[in-house]
């Protein structure tokens, strides 16, 4: 089977349209076009429905998917295991939340590109589970970053785990820091801002305010963790947010940790990777990368 019939099955995938694939490869869609026939064939299954001038992967397509990537893996690292200079050569893939994504990933980011200035780094942000355990499951990124709970993605191996505190923080000169032992129902009910009510920390505090007959009225929803530290910066509003994102503001004294009495969501952030993948050595290296940090 020949790799670059299987490099342009995947750039097809990634673009989902012949032409885009052809034009990103530098080739004609006639190439391209001929290329993924003779993979079909030697397959002897169709690997895409083609209804006019959209496509999608067939059930044998969106199957062979993972192999395809792990098939140029191979190749990649067979190239790298001949190189005499010793340095480690090629990518990694990484997907993440935006809230681990801002906080946490580019020190450890920047720390492994010291070490290892020729792997490039690919990272992709994205706060919706379902579409992200996809890509991880098709071999489409090697890990995925994510906060959650304990034990939430059995299928997939955790290489990694840390526990997360999340914290009620405000601006200093919010006057309720002068009260002690706030409750919940207070905190949410003074100009409360959260990010996506329906995933993770947020979806798991409005899970324990209903459990405690407290209805949750937040005065603004804002998807980006950056947009609402900002407006924390600027004075406005209270938020519940993971420690990690606010540590650096609270220890030079531009936000403030605010004492509510009895909250604490138990999570963890997760490195994931597929149960079938092989670990190769830019991986293995980046999660020791990951443990030290």
């Amino acid at each position: 089977m020949e790799n670059k019939n299987v490099a342009t099955f995947i750039k097809v995938v990634e673009f989902n349209n012949f032409t885009k694939a052809a034009e990103s490869m530098g080739y004609s869609q006639a190439a391209v076009t001929a290329q993924i026939k003779s993979l079909e064939k030697e397959l002897g299954v169709l690997l895409f429905d083609r209804m006019g001038k959209k496509i999608c992967l067939t059930q044998e397509g969106k199957a062979f998917l993972p192999y395809a990537y792990n098939m140029l893996k191979a190749e990649e690292e067979a190239k790298n295991s001949v190189k005499t200079d010793g340095e480690l050569r090629g990518e990694i893939r990484i997907c993440a939340g935006s809230s681990y994504a801002m906080g946490v990933l580019p020190e450890i980011i920047l720390k492994f590109k010291e070490l290892h200035p020729n792997v490039n780094v690919i990272v992709k942000i994205s706060d919706y589970p379902e579409d992200t355990t996809q890509k991880l499951a098709r071999g489409e990124i090697d890990f995925l970053v994510c906060m959650d709970e304990e034990n939430m993605y059995p299928e997939f191996l955790t290489v990694s785990k840390k526990r997360e505190p999340v914290i009620f923080v405000t601006h200093p000169g919010n006057p309720l820091l002068e009260k002690s032992n706030m409750t919940l129902e207070e905190v949410v009910s003074n100009q409360y801002i959260t990010s996506d009510r329906d995933i993770g920390y947020c979806a798991l505090l409005e899970k324990e305010l209903r459990k405690r007959g407290i209805e949750p009225e937040p005065v603004i929803e804002m998807g980006s963790p950056g947009a609402i530290i900002n407006m924390l910066l600027d004075g406005y509003g209270i938020s519940y947010i993971p420690k990690f994102m606010a540590e650096k503001y609270i220890e030079c004294g531009q936000l403030a940790e605010i004492d509510v009495e009895g909250i604490d969501i138990n999570m963890h952030s997760y490195y994931l990777c597929s149960r079938h993948r092989w670990m190769n050595p830019i991986m293995k290296e980046f999660i020791r990368v990951v443990k030290e940090n």
